[in-house]
This record gives C-alpha cells, structure tokens and sequence, in this order.
C-alpha cells in the first residue's frame, strides 16, 4: 500500500463494515491494519490481504463517512465479531472489553455503558456499517487517519518477552551517564511501523498496575495548546515518593510522563505516568522530549515516538526507559535516536519492588503543612511555608500546584 507524506485530518469520524475473516488472530502482539478508500485488499503488518475473502469489498467514502470493513480489523487483533439478527445489532469482543452496536441507532454500549456515536450503525449492500474511531478508541487501539492516500491504519503496540530479553543482553549498566545508546542509535522501527497520520497509542495497565508502550506519530496537530494541569491524583505503581537533602528540589520520585505533555498534551493519563526518578526526569528523557518538540516546531514534519518503560519481574518501579525516535518526512536525518534511560538517583537505594528507597539512613522525607497551602511568587523557582519569607509579591497556593508548576522548596523555611 502506497505511502505517502502526511496530511493532518482533524475530527473525521470513520465507520466499518461487517464482513467475512482473515486467518490471523493475536492478543498480545504488534498489530498494525491499514485500509485504503476503493482497494479490496488491506496489510496486516504490511503483508497484504483480501478484506473480504472472495468478494472484493472496498472501503467506501458515503454521505462524507469513511466506511472500511470491521470483522478483518476485529479478529486481526484476536477479538471476535458476532450478530443478532433479533435484535439487529452486532457485538465486539477483545480481552475483556464488549462493545455492542444496534443498527439505526447512535446510542452504543462500551463495556455495558451507553455512549453517542457521531453516525449511526447502517446495512449498506447486505454489509453492516459500524464507527471504526469508536470501535478503535473503545478497544484502546490507535488510529491514524492518511488523508493524502485516504488510508485509515489502526494500531496496537507491545513489549514483549524476546524484546526484553534481547535489550537486557545488550544493555550496559549504569555507569554514571543517564542514557545509553541501544542499537547504534537506530530505532527498531518496522517498515510498517512508519505511519502516515498523527496517532497516539497508550497501552492499558497491566495486572500490576504497570504502563507498558506508549507510541505516537508526533504532529504539530497533536501537540498542547493550553497549559498543563495537576497530575496529582494519579499514583503509578511504586509511588513511594521520599525527599533527599542531596536531590535538587529534594524529592525523589517525579510523576514521569512517557510521552512528554509538550508533545502530545496527554497530563493526566495514568496509561503515560510512571514512577521516575528526577534524574530519569530531568536528565535523561527531558532532553531528547524536547529535541522531537523544537524540530516539529521548527520544521512542521513529524516524528515517529514510542517510549516503552522496562520493568524487572514483578517490579513496581521501572528500571528505565526505551526511547526511539524517528523524524518521517526528511527519513531521519532530522530526528533518530534509540536509547535507554536509566531510572536511577546517584548516591540513592531504590528498591524497585516496591518503591521505597534510602541513603545509607532512612528517607529524609520533608514535613507538609497540615492544610496543605504554600507560597510563591509569580516568576520565582521556590514555594514557602512562610509568606514573608516569599516577599511581598508572595501569594497562596496549594502544594500540589506549586509542585506541579516545577517549584521546589526553599531551603530556609521548608526545612
């Protein structure tokens, strides 16, 4: 199928049709399905197939909808499709996730919970057209829409145990450096991989409560317009957070985004919030998010991203961070990169089965005021528990917003 430069579509609402399957069902892996407007055949992780087994159906563009076919897209993921005729309604299954549509009607069920669809559910030419962003969407899967070849891909991606055992054979330990360049800085990008159309693909929680890959297809599209809000509710597993004298900002633990918010906006996503160390934070991945931020900035082009924490057996905390990263429309010479970032704290014990952590001594773990308020200043670096110590442009907060703002506590009063 036919590649091409991206056009950014924003807001189209695409629907799918019920038809005949293709042998290929996975749970747990890497899927990527691709459909293109008026082409009988689709890639499933670039190898093409008929859609409609024997009877050429195309995906279709009617009354300004794009319509593709559904049951290929369903059981290429290992999901089932099923339909009653009573009731005139089809429902999905994937793992443990039920949606259920009802021909004529814009009212759908997710997981038992009524949800408004854009169009409703229709019979064209004895197939059964069904929303695909909100079978996609409903299913945690990613979708990108190509406007420039008319192409809708859906996307799941993993880390799986071949992946984690082939990096753990190459990766160096830690030897003071927050990063170390994996594969010779190349990423691991499949040729399908490469998509045209801005994405976003968060993985769901795993039984531990664990991120797993986050992958996107950056575009100026995707990236913030508004300022970012409090993360405090989410706690990622491992948050056994401690405050050290020998930490800038004396705190060890940030709420790490695997995406970063000035990419993606995505703040308070608990599919995207690690438990991270501030030298992870700040030293190792902070950097290279904001390379990919200033090149989309400065060229307009997009950048291939997927950030894939590394967890050791049943750890709660993650022993760092896969970085790849590949700038599409210049072919990398833009942006390309594969390293991993130790989630590590100098001269700090983390004990990654559980969070906690230790100097030599226990945590030294600096006290919060009882209702919870601090001050700060409008331009300043620090937050106070004394208003006066602030100066007089010095006005209340909350901690939590003073922390999310990136203060850190001033040395005189907050000890």
């Amino acid at each position: 199928m036919k590649k091409a430069k991206l056009l950014t579509i924003v807001g189209i609402v695409c629907a799918v049709v019920l038809c005949c399957s293709v042998t290929f069902a996975n749970t747990d892996t890497d899927v990527i399905v691709s459909l293109q407007i008026n082409n009988p055949v689709m890639e499933i992780n670039g190898a093409e197939t008929e859609i409609d087994l024997g009877r050429g159906t195309k995906p279709i563009v009617t009354n300004g909808r794009t319509l593709v076919p559904i049951r290929a897209i369903i059981e290429a993921f290992g999901g089932d499709v099923g339909w009653d005729e009573s009731t005139q309604s089809v429902l999905l299954t994937l793992k443990d996730d039920t949606i259920k549509l009802v021909i004529g009607s814009k009212v759908a069920y997710l997981n038992n919970n009524a949800e408004t669809l854009d169009v409703a559910p229709a019979v064209i030419n004895g197939r059964t057209m069904l929303p695909i962003r909100f079978v996609a969407e409903g299913f945690n899967l990613g979708v990108a829409w190509d406007g420039s070849t008319n192409t809708v891909s859906v996307i799941r991606n993993t880390f799986d145990e071949n992946e984690y055992n082939y990096l753990m054979s190459v990766l160096p330990k830690y030897s003071g450096q927050a990063y170390a360049k994996i594969n010779n800085n190349i990423p691991f990008f499949k040729e399908y991989e490469i998509i045209n159309g801005s994405f976003e693909y968060y993985s769901d929680l795993d039984e531990l409560g664990r991120c797993d890959v986050c992958f996107a297809s950056v575009a100026e599209d995707l990236m913030p317009k508004e300022e970012r809000e409090s993360i405090s509710k989410v706690t990622p597993s491992g948050w056994i957070n401690a405050a050290y004298d020998n930490i800038d900002g004396k705190y060890l633990y940030n709420r790490c985004h695997l995406i970063g918010f000035q990419l993606t906006g995505e703040n308070a996503n608990e599919r995207n919030l690690i438990t991270g160390t501030r030298y992870l934070n700040v030293d190792g991945m902070l950097p290279f998010e904001n390379d990919i931020a200033e090149y989309i900035e400065e060229t307009g082009n997009r950048v291939m991203y997927r950030s894939t924490p590394v967890f050791t057996g049943d750890n709660l905390v993650a022993d760092g961070v896969l970085l790849e990263a590949y700038s599409v429309e210049d072919e990398g010479r833009g942006i390309s990169f594969c390293v991993f970032c130790y989630n590590v704290q100098p001269d700090i014990f983390i004990d990654y089965r559980t969070g906690a952590s230790s100097v030599s001594d226990e945590a030294i773990t600096v006290p919060e005021k009882e209702d919870n308020r601090v001050y700060r200043t409008p331009s300043g670096k620090r937050y106070h528990y004394d208003a006066e110590c602030g100066g007089k442009n010095s006005f209340e907060v909350s901690l939590e917003a003073a922390k999310d703002a990136g203060l850190t506590p001033c040395q005189k009063c907050v000890k």
